[in-house]
């Protein structure tokens, strides 16, 4: 067999893996070495080290360490080879599960779909920014999103007890993931077995790092670690103490309360009080939640070949980004097999209007306001604005909306 029989035997879309690899490095490659949120990940494992409370001050450069006890435990193992090469271990990891990632999603295409090559492209275009994020910060969302996307892939597979390792992993490194365990024990044909281990690895995971640094400390480290999980705790109903935040209660904080956002400028247009606040996000929040509930209850087979289950997972998962708080936009990216499912069911319905929404909501979460394209000013108006949290947000709405029209019709 010649290259060119063997060439046109490959799919297309892996000619955009091959792309997105070579971006990757280029990113990779233009790194300056310079501070970013890996620097505060590393800080706490040389903390941890030292005996320190890893999540009480001093803060490294006033950013606070958010993660749990064993991933400070790994960064402290790498505290002997040096920053410069533990980011490249990281950004290794990164690569490797980003890849992995666009596998999976790539696999919830049905087979036989038209267009699938355009869909592919679209959805790596609009995930570029976000990911080009997560990589220029250094952060773990790539890791997270790989975790329950894994773990579905490995529930609908059979295997449980590695389904519940990854899923619990990535709750114990990020609490993000738990939104969508509930859903989860519904897919797994071993509900009480999957809830079981899911338990126990819980349970491995939080206590581990006693074996390394004592159960004390360990004990003292988890009350700390909790009070930062605590969501609805003063610091995460008025999000204030960083900029850069944008998740639902950021949101409402920034235009219904007078407490100025540090190093944003003041936009509100009410002065709410903090239980004012609290009742609205939270009413917010559960309007959210009772979207992708209703979407668990309503889609009961498959639409345009992809799996009932795919259609309310994306859901469940585009609820960590909006309704968690302290969340950048780095974490969008929870939002990929949403975007996925909106584009397979348009195309197949050949609904151009349902193209062209998407479009606007796109174009009005900011997802292609790259600073090369557009400068930074723009990029900075949409950030102090919470123009990509109010984006992101009509379209979560506007997903349930649509697979609601879609079962009417077809009932």
């Amino acid at each position: 067999m010649n290259l060119k029989a063997i060439l046109k035997k490959i799919d297309p879309i892996y000619y955009l893996f091959l792309a997105y690899a070579l971006w990757m490095l280029s990113l990779k490659n233009r790194d300056t070495g310079g501070f970013d949120d890996f620097n505060v990940f590393y800080h706490a494992g040389k903390r941890l080290l030292n005996g320190e409370n890893i999540y009480g001050e001093p803060h490294h450069y006033n950013l606070k360490y958010f993660y749990s006890v064993l991933f400070a435990a790994w960064m402290s193992s790498m505290q002997g080879i040096g920053i410069v090469a533990a980011k490249w271990v990281w950004f290794t990891v990164n690569f490797i599960l980003l890849f992995r990632t666009l596998f999976i999603l790539k696999g919830l295409i049905p087979e036989g779909t038209k267009g699938r090559l355009l869909i592919f492209f679209v959805l790596m275009l609009i995930m570029s920014k976000i990911i080009l994020i997560n990589y220029v910060s250094n952060q773990i969302t790539i890791v997270i999103l790989w975790t329950v996307l894994e773990a579905y892939v490995q529930l609908k597979n059979g295997r449980t007890f590695l389904a519940a390792a990854i899923i619990c992993l990535g709750i114990n490194i990020k609490i993000l993931p738990v939104v969508v365990v509930p859903y989860l024990i519904v897919v797994s044909t071993e509900r009480w077995r999957f809830l079981f281990a899911g338990v126990g690895f819980l349970l491995l995971y939080t206590f581990f790092p006693a074996l390394l640094f004592g159960w004390n400390y360990n004990w003292i480290l988890l009350g700390e670690w909790a009070k930062t999980l605590n969501p609805v705790s003063d610091i995460h109903v008025m999000q204030t103490y960083e900029y850069g935040i944008l998740d639902i209660s950021s949101l409402i904080t920034k235009f219904l309360s007078d407490e100025p956002v540090y190093l944003e400028p003041k936009l509100n247009i009410a002065s709410w009080s903090k239980a004012q606040l609290f009742l609205l996000t939270n009413a917010v929040r559960v309007l959210c939640l009772s979207g992708a509930v209703y979407l668990a209850i309503k889609v009961r087979k498959p639409i345009a070949g992809l799996s009932h289950h795919v259609i309310v997972l994306a859901a469940f998962m585009a609820l960590a980004p909006l309704c968690f708080p302290h969340q950048r936009e780095y974490s969008y990216l929870f939002y990929s097999p949403l975007w996925l499912v909106i584009m397979i069911i348009s195309l197949s319905l050949k609904q151009w209007t349902t193209w062209l929404t998407f479009a606007v909501l796109v174009l009005f979460s900011g997802l292609l306001t790259w600073v090369d394209f557009v400068g930074r000013d723009m990029v900075d108006v949409f950030n102090f604005y919470r123009i990509i949290t109010m984006g992101m947000f009509c379209m979560f709405v506007y997903y349930i909306y649509f697979i609601s029209k879609v079962i009417r019709k077809e009932v």
